[in-house]
């Protein structure tokens, strides 16, 4: 008896142990990203005699047995769960909770004021010469620069984190006096949003962009600067427009790290037009039916910022077939998506690039070989000292 006891005890341990790395090779197959983290899900590695002696096989097989394990979303989020209503944990997979919106947990080092000009200089030359390459072209340029999230809601992080009040503050401020300097133009629509009242409702609760009553108002804002620098653009007035709730849960990029669990409310928003003005649209060169605002397929689906224009694409160009109106080139982040939606029916064409994924050409050629009437860089002041994707905006001939 005490021996069947020990043999039955060997097999259920053998059977736990095995239970994970079998289970992971036959469902590994199934899943091909992480939807709560937002990536892509490592690839079993094939091994090489080459991955083998030097040991990249054993770190590619680690990280692909991690990602593919039998229960991991349900064991992380319930890790989140207990992290957020049972330890009280001031961050939680890099999200501070604070108070009504959710913001990044930063680190506490950052630059010091006195090293701002000079970086805002450097950082100020390449747009400075692509605004000199647009005007000997004909065309008007300007930089529309917007707080990210963290930086419009900074007041809300406890006093235990840090904020990055430099960054936000005398590095914006640097970058904006830099550009003028120079002679860019550029509309700072924290000034704008500050002007109007700073509105809680122009930005994400749970997400690092603006709302869409953000992206409305920052279109208005353009379509005025623009106006006084002489452009007559038809304008979507607010009689042109209803901005309807969606019902789906908006989760976005902050509560989607929490794996839904944090309490919001918060729905996304599109803007229908009364009179829609139609368009034909191509993604990465070929002809596309997407629409302006790609909704979730059923009302109890979660909805993403991706859904304002289906995210993220290298190149997007929308034609409406008025060529009495001026053409438009948009390049940026993923802050453009909500405002293409607006942006695209004062123009006859509207091309829109993210120079972290388009790699047709450089931005100067593009703008050789199509002459925008007017050039529109639209970035969140996170990226303003990069150097890369959509700062890298000049390369010598």
């Amino acid at each position: 008896m005490e021996k069947f006891s020990q043999r039955a005890f060997l097999i259920l341990l053998l059977a736990a142990l095995l239970a994970v790395p079998l289970g992971t090779a036959l469902w590994s197959w199934k899943d091909t990203a992480a939807y709560y983290e937002n990536r892509v899900l490592a690839e079993r590695p094939v091994p090489t005699a080459e991955s083998l002696w030097n040991g990249s096989f054993g770190t590619a097989f680690e990280s692909w047995y991690s990602d593919h394990a039998p229960g991991r979303t349900t064991l992380l989020k319930a890790d989140t769960a207990v992290q957020l209503n049972i330890l009280r944990r001031p961050a939680v997979n890099e999200v501070v909770p604070a108070g009504e919106v959710l913001l990044p947990l930063l680190p506490y080092e950052e630059l010091a004021a006195a090293e701002y000009p000079t970086l805002a200089a450097e950082a100020a030359e390449p747009f400075a010469r692509l605004d000199e390459y647009i005007r000997a072209n004909g065309g008007t340029f300007c930089y529309v620069g917007f707080p990210e999230q963290r930086v419009y809601f900074r007041e809300y992080y406890p006093d235990y984190c840090s904020r990055h009040e430099t960054e936000a503050a005398v590095g914006d401020a640097a970058f904006a006096r830099a550009l003028a300097d120079r002679g860019v133009d550029f509309l700072d629509m924290g000034a704008v949003y500050d002007a109007q009242g700073h509105p809680d409702s122009y930005y994400s609760a749970v997400d690092h962009h603006y709302s869409y009553y953000g992206a409305y108002a920052a279109y208005r804002a353009i379509l005025d600067h623009l106006a006084a620098e002489g452009w007559a653009l038809p304008v979507l007035a607010e009689a042109d427009i209803d901005l309807v709730e969606q019902p789906n849960p908006y989760i976005a990029t902050r509560n989607r790290r929490l794996y839904n669990l944090w309490p919001n409310s918060e729905r996304a928003v599109i803007g229908v037009q009364r009179d829609p003005v139609p368009f034909t649209r191509h993604d990465n060169g070929v002809l596309s039916d997407r629409p302006l605002f790609v909704l979730p397929a059923a009302d109890y689906l979660p909805a993403t910022y991706n859904l304002y224009m289906g995210g993220d694409f290298a190149e997007t160009v929308l034609e409406t077939g008025r060529p009495e109106l001026p053409s438009a080139l948009i390049f940026g982040d993923s802050f453009t998506n909500a405002l293409e939606t607006l942006l695209y029916a004062s123009f006859d064409e509207t091309r829109i690039l993210d120079l972290r994924h388009y790699d047709g050409m450089s931005l100067k050629d593009y703008i050789g070989q199509y002459r925008p009437d007017i050039v529109l860089c639209i970035q969140n002041d996170t990226f303003y000292y990069l150097g890369t994707g959509n700062s890298a905006v000049w390369e010598e001939d």
